[in-house]
């Protein structure tokens, strides 16, 4: 890809994420309504009276973000106080969020550019930059730093830095759950038992660096936040609709949060998800498996199996998941991007920002009570993940004569899979 339209691709993207922000951020400033900007805010405030995350009380999310949240608010409240430490509040972490998917679609680039070549990369770039929906910068999600960590360790291990992938895959993990993925792709990818431990080991001491701390200082509160993202009920999932729950989830407030029980307060008593989490298990297993049997069959490790590979894990981790929410979209559209540069992942796109946008705002802002349109989104956006998923896996098993193949050649192959 040429790098000036790689900048003119970048600074454009930047660009309308930072005016969205600025007709944003406003109206945030002295909102009582509740958002996860609100929510953020409010955990922060609690450092007023000396109470942190993971110390004082439990939390959600990993520990990475809500310290940087803390970080930032303590930062905020130098520069004044009431609605100027809240006004800068909300533009350092929108700031901060804008800076990871801007991050993210610099690295989707160089992801696309060493799987099919400068010419496609291009167009997956634009395909990621006009089709995602920015929902983060509307109702406050992070999700746009873990996804940057995920997609950087997938390029460094596809490049070869094992290191720093693994450092990279576990900054994610500390920020939420999904890039801890890297790891098994990376255990069947790379060649060799010393590299497979050496990143393993990578891994498991920065994740180690970030959370033990937490767990010596205060183990109730460390476990019971674990237990939170463990083994939070359903919502706006199938598994959800099974258990006839037709809301957006919830947890504990932050009152209560100081109470480690209250970690467990909606926890799903469903009989049926022990079979789920071992049907889905086993097609983990199953995958993995066969992966890496296949991997060890190649003299050349193809960069489209093992995103394909990252895209397929994630797919059917979504599958499993006992929850939904619309930021999701975030993990999934820059894998799209890259795997499907064509009419496909148009579609692709377009189609899961429709149901996004039905489901929020529409169903949970303005139609609560219209359970037959959740049914419709839940089933419509399960059954085109399932169909991402299938077409991830069979590039997982494509084999290419020529990994890393030329402009040219790249162009022809985009056409083949469109």
């Amino acid at each position: 890809m040429k790098r000036s339209r790689l900048t003119i691709i970048v600074l454009v993207f930047t660009l309308s994420r930072l005016l969205l922000a600025a007709v944003r951020v406003p109206l945030l400033v002295g909102s009582d309504k509740f958002f996860d900007y609100r929510f953020f805010l409010e955990m922060s405030q609690l450092s007023d009276q000396g109470w942190y995350p993971y110390l004082h009380y439990w939390s959600e999310y990993p520990p990475l973000f809500p310290w940087a949240s803390v970080g930032m608010y303590r930062f905020s409240a130098l520069l004044g106080g009431g609605l100027a430490t809240e006004a800068a509040y909300y533009t350092l972490t929108t700031l901060l969020r804008i800076a990871g998917e801007v991050g993210s679609l610099v690295v989707l680039s160089q992801i696309a550019r060493d799987v099919w070549g400068d010419m496609v990369a291009e167009r997956s770039a634009l395909l990621y930059a006009l089709l995602f929906v920015p929902y983060y910068l509307w109702n406050g999600a992070f999700d746009s730093l873990p996804v940057f960590f995920f997609l950087w360790a997938l390029l460094l291990l596809i490049r070869n830095r094992d290191k720093w992938s693994a450092v990279a895959a576990a900054l994610g993990a500390a920020t939420k759950i999904f890039p801890a993925l890297i790891v098994p792709i990376a255990m069947c990818s790379l060649p060799g038992w010393r590299r497979r431990t050496l990143y393993l080991s990578c891994f498991l001491v920065v994740l180690a660096l970030i959370c033990v701390p937490f767990l010596l200082a205060n183990p109730a509160m460390t476990i019971a936040s674990l237990r939170n993202v463990m083994g939070r009920n359903a919502w706006l999932t199938i598994w959800a609709l099974v258990e006839d729950y037709y809301g957006a989830g919830g947890v504990a407030p932050l009152a209560q949060r100081f109470d480690p029980s209250s970690a467990l307060l909606g926890d799903s008593q469903a009989g049926f998800w022990w079979p789920v989490t071992v049907v889905f298990g086993a097609l983990f297993a199953l995958f993995f498996w066969q992966w890496w049997r296949k991997q060890h069959t190649i003299k050349q490790r193809d960069p489209l199996q093992i995103v394909a590979a990252a895209g397929f894990s994630l797919h059917l981790l979504l599958l499993y998941s006992r929850g939904y929410s619309p930021q999701f979209l975030m993990w999934m559209a820059p894998l799209i991007a890259v795997l499907f540069p064509n009419r496909r992942g148009v579609l692709y796109l377009a189609t899961l920002g429709l149901v996004n946008l039905v489901e929020y705002p529409l169903y949970l802002k303005f139609f609560p009570d219209a359970t037959a349109l959740l049914v419709f989104v839940v089933l419509a956006r399960t059954l085109l993940i399932a169909i991402i998923a299938v077409n991830d896996l069979a590039l997982a098993w494509r084999t290419r004569s020529q990994p890393g193949i030329a402009p040219a050649e790249a162009a022809l192959a985009s056409r083949q899979t469109s």
